[in-house]
């Protein structure tokens, strides 16, 4: 009994025995810890009518699998006195690029989250661009700040280097003038809710679109040609844009014709009136009309309007108000004319 109790003895005592003996340990407590989020914690949670909660177990679930093992590793060095560091500098920079990733893809849970809940509850929709912006700053100050911790326990002094970046950021941001001015000007498109993504714009040199992502940098309109237009988001936060979005999507289409001199204005106007009026898909408030606009050099100018619900349906309906009523003035035996010029001879 002695001889096994001096065996036991010896053993523990072995570092290298003491080192397994903690990793074996670290290796159950992962399983213990895993066993009660995932049989425990994870049950109460899916209860909940938030999915937050959700969101950070998992997370700490799987940060659970990789970190305590590491930690566990730290640990099982103390008691072997390496005479270097460098191993513990190794794992602890593993640990810490572990959380690192556990952060970001919370961050990028819960900004989905945010993106799927909270914005279908609300009339807004600035948070549409407002939400990736912020994930993309939240995601790349916990990259540097993981950076900086690591740095620090490789012997790196933060403070002068902090210092230094202080100073190479002011040249930077110098040197980056407009690169940032486009990226305060993104995020003042975003508070300020001019235009969201999914809005149908116009810009000053006439393109059209529908925008398609307002980032840090730019912003990516897609016009009806399918083309992709990038535009910087300082150009696009002092320029004159038309969207067609605001206050709602309901638009005016309009049809400009033209009769003969001598046409019956007010029976033109009835006739145009009661063809359009019967048109399918289109707003009865406001309700239909036929203008006379002017008095040409050559012809009555006129115009029909009719409203409808979407600015989606504004071509297509303007093609079809045309052909009926080129076909109309047809029927009915109302010229349509074509540009004339009378010319006097003396002789």
């Amino acid at each position: 009994m002695d001889a096994l109790v001096d065996t036991l003895s010896s053993y523990l005592e072995n570092p290298w025995s003491q080192s397994l003996g903690i990793f074996i340990l670290s290796l159950v407590l992962t399983v213990v810890v895993r066993g009660i989020l995932r049989f425990v914690l994870l049950g109460l949670v899916q209860k909940t009518k938030t999915e937050v909660d959700d969101i950070l177990v998992l997370a700490v679930k799987k940060l659970v699998t990789y970190s305590i093992p590491v930690i566990g590793l730290m640990v099982a060095l103390t008691p072997l006195a390496l005479p270097t560091s460098f191993p513990e500098r190794i794992l602890f920079s593993v640990l810490a690029v572990l959380i690192i990733r556990s952060a970001i893809n919370v961050v990028d849970d819960i900004s989905k989250w945010l993106e799927k809940t909270l914005i279908e509850r609300t009339a807004s929709t600035m948070d549409k661009g407002l939400v990736p912006l912020l994930r993309k700053a939240v995601k790349m100050s916990v990259v540097i700040l993981g950076i900086l911790i690591i740095l620090g326990q490789w012997g790196v002094q933060i403070g002068p280097l902090l210092g230094a970046l202080g100073i190479g950021g002011l040249a930077v941001a110098l040197a980056l003038n407009t690169s940032l001015a486009n990226v305060f000007s993104g995020i003042q498109l975003i508070l300020d809710r001019s235009v969201n993504v999914g809005d149908k714009v116009q810009l000053e040199s006439n393109e059209t679109g529908v925008l398609l992502d307002i980032g840090l940098r730019t912003t990516l309109m897609r016009t009806y040609d399918n083309e992709v237009i990038s535009i910087p988001n300082s150009q696009l936060a002092n320029a004159r844009i038309k969207n067609y979005t605001k206050p709602d999507a309901s638009i005016r289409v309009g049809v400009n014709f033209a009769v003969v001199y001598g046409s019956d204005v007010a029976e033109v106007k009835r006739i145009v009136l009661d063809v359009i009026s019967r048109l399918e898909d289109i707003l009865q408030e406001p309700e239909p009309q036929v203008l006379f606009l002017n008095m040409g050099d050559f012809s009555l100018d006129m115009q029909a309007r009719v409203w409808v619900d979407n600015y989606g349906k504004q071509f297509a309906k303007k093609l079809e108000m045309t052909e009926l009523i080129y076909n109309t003035l047809n029927e009915s035996g109302i010229e349509i004319p074509f540009p004339t010029r009378t010319v006097h001879m003396m002789q």
